[in-house]
Parts: structure tokens; sequence; C-alpha cells
């Protein structure tokens, strides 16, 4: 009898000890949450290069520099175009620099991460050739290092959303293949879509963006 009472307790302990399997919406947040800081990057990079197609403020302004940032560029002749761009450099980096550390950058995505669909030109085999809509919660989001700010999507086209200098993006659901290896998801923006391809580095520990394709 004690040894059957000794049997049960240590199974018990070991089912407890034996770390919980993932849902597939929980691997979902997690690809997302490691590769966002690296999405917000490229997003930055993007609006840099509009130099000349959009007035160099506009650009300043939908980077979410602080009010004293923008006060030290704007302070800057635009006629001096290359003293310009030294400063707005400097500047730009301190946002990267930014991004590596934890809530430092607010960053917006729509509240419903959109269907996504294998591209037929993909090799990789996902657990889901397909996914459909779903919400998203705020607690998904906890371990990125970008602060997330859900947007619902009416208020992407009206309101103070709209008027905001905080980037935003639309993302598709994530594709995850048979070995958590590699994912694929689509971001969805007014200029255009472009789609994201990752592999999950076992020495970082994390999910690395691989290539990102414009469509």
């Amino acid at each position: 009898m004690q040894k059957l009472i000794l049997l049960t307790y240590f199974s018990l302990f070991t089912l407890s000890c034996t770390e919980k399997e993932k849902t597939y919406e929980e691997l979902e947040a997690e690809v997302l949450c490691d590769v966002l800081p690296e999405i917000a990057k490229f997003e930055i990079k993007s609006f840099l290069r509009l130099e000349g197609v959009i007035p160099p403020s506009q650009v300043l302004d939908t980077l979410n520099y602080t009010k004293k940032q923008l006060d030290s560029i704007k302070k800057v002749e635009y006629n001096d175009w290359e003293k310009y761009k030294r400063i707005r450099k400097e500047k730009s980096d301190s946002i990267f620099d930014l991004v590596e550390k934890f809530k430092r950058i607010e960053f917006g995505i729509l509240d419903t991460l959109r269907d996504v669909e294998k591209s037929k030109f993909d090799k990789s085999i996902y657990k889901f050739s397909s996914l459909g809509f779903r919400g998203v919660d705020l607690k998904e989001f906890d371990k990125c290092n970008l602060k997330i700010n859900l947007v619902n999507y009416k208020n992407t086209f009206e309101g103070e959303d709209r008027n905001s200098n905080n980037p935003l993006v639309f993302l598709t659901r994530v594709l995850v293949d048979e070995n958590d290896e590699k994912a694929f998801f689509s971001v969805l923006k007014m200029y255009g879509t472009y789609h994201v391809f990752c592999n999950f580095s076992v020495k970082e520990n994390k999910w690395k963006i691989e290539k990102i394709i414009k469509e």
C-alpha cells in the first residue's frame, strides 16, 4: 500500500514538472512577440526611405520622436540638407536602440489577425495551409519588447488613432511548420503588403526574421 502511494505521488510530481504543451495560439503569439521589434525597425527604415517623397517634418513626426527630440531637429534649416540628414540619422539610431529596451517604444497593431493562406511558391510544410482571422488579447504580448497598442478596426479610419504618430500595422495569422522551426505571416500596410519568413534560433532561443519579401 505504501509503495502504491509513493508511486502515485511520483507520477503526479512528474506530470506537474512536465512542461505544458503550447496551444497553437500561444505559439503564434510567441512568434509575433519575438519578431515585432524587428518589424518596428523595418517600418522605421521604410519611413526614412521616403525622404524626398514627403516633407521631412512629416517623416520625423511619423517616427514617433518625443517633443524634445523633434524640437531639436526642427531647429535645423532644411536647406542645410547634409546637416539635417546627419542629425536625423543620430535621432533614428537612438530610436533603434530604444526598440531593444523593454516597453520603451509603443507600436500599434490591429486587434484582429487577418486570415492567411500559404503561397504556392512556399515549400515549407506548415501545420495548417490556411487560417481564418481571430481576435488577439493584450496579454498575448506581455513578453514583447514593444509596448503594444491594440487598435480596433473602425478606429484606424477615424478619431485619435488615425491622427496618431504611433506606427500601426495590420497582421495576418501566423503559419508555423510541423517542427516549430519555420513560420510565416504577412504585414498589411496602406502602401503595400510584405511577407515575413521566420526561423527559430536554438542558440538565441527565440524566433528571428529570415527574410522579408514585398508584394
